[in-house]
């Protein structure tokens, strides 16, 4: 459905500017009101430029957290504890504050409450939904309980503090999550299309850095930036899993 609206925006685009092309034709070789065909091209012009920009915005994509991934070391046959250093970025492209990170395990998982909002409520830039919104909450490792990872603070958030003041409709559509799962109702008054948790996971190693994107019609994405090469995974001295 996403595709075909998006395709459907790219023709009726395409059919803007070839009827702006037809109104030049008509001005040039003469036979209407040139008046008429001035306006006829602007507006086309108009909706041509409105068209592309409601693509742009439900294809946008923005960072929102990088994952560097420091060191990985085996604490018992079949056991690893890996160390991350975990920032968030805010929408002026700040990094948070770090946050220095240890889960069991080899792969990282990063949990957020995720909101997206209706396609046509994003792509016309309503106030308070012109992107999917994500509220990151822990990350844990494969080898240990969800539970049992670490809850991320909300100094992690560069974003929090000014959420709570300068986005009000932010703050209250965060306070209804659960509701929008619970109550689709609740969920299309707000304009909301989904809201669940995301986890994204990958394998890990030293050296690498991961970044997570947001998709301003969708979902979390995690994809691997830079990597360093760095030795084997070492035995760690003095560290039992608890």
């Amino acid at each position: 459905m996403y595709l075909g609206m998006i395709k459907s925006i790219r023709h009726l685009a395409a059919a803007a500017v070839f009827g702006a092309a037809a109104a030049f034709m008509a001005l040039r070789f003469g036979g209407a009101d040139v008046r008429a065909l001035k306006a006829k091209v602007d507006e086309l012009e108009q909706e041509r430029t409105r068209l592309v920009e409601y693509a742009r915005r439900l294809t946008a994509s923005r960072r929102v957290a990088q994952v560097d991934v420091l060191d990985q070391r085996t604490i018992e046959p079949g056991r690893s504890v890996t160390t991350l250093r975990w920032q968030e970025i805010g929408h002026d492209g700040s990094l948070g504050v770090p946050q220095t990170v240890d889960v069991f395990g080899t792969t990282a998982y990063f949990e957020a409450m995720v909101i997206k909002f209706e396609h046509d409520r994003v792509g016309k830039a309503e106030p308070g939904r012109t992107e999917s919104l994500a509220l990151f909450r822990r990350i844990f490792g494969d080898q240990q309980e969800p539970t049992g990872g670490f809850k991320l603070p909300d100094a992690a958030n560069p974003t929090t503090a000014a959420a709570k003041e300068e986005d009000p409709i932010g703050n209250m559509l965060w306070t209804r999550f659960w509701d929008f799962i619970e109550d689709r109702r609740i969920a299309e008054q707000f304009g909301v299309r989904i809201a669940q948790l995301e986890a994204p996971a990958v394998p890990v190693r030293p050296g690498q850095t991961w970044q997570i994107t947001l998709d301003a019609a969708g979902g979390l994405n995690i994809q691997k930036v830079t990597e360093t090469r760095q030795p084997s995974p070492r035995p760690a001295e003095g560290l039992s899993a608890n």
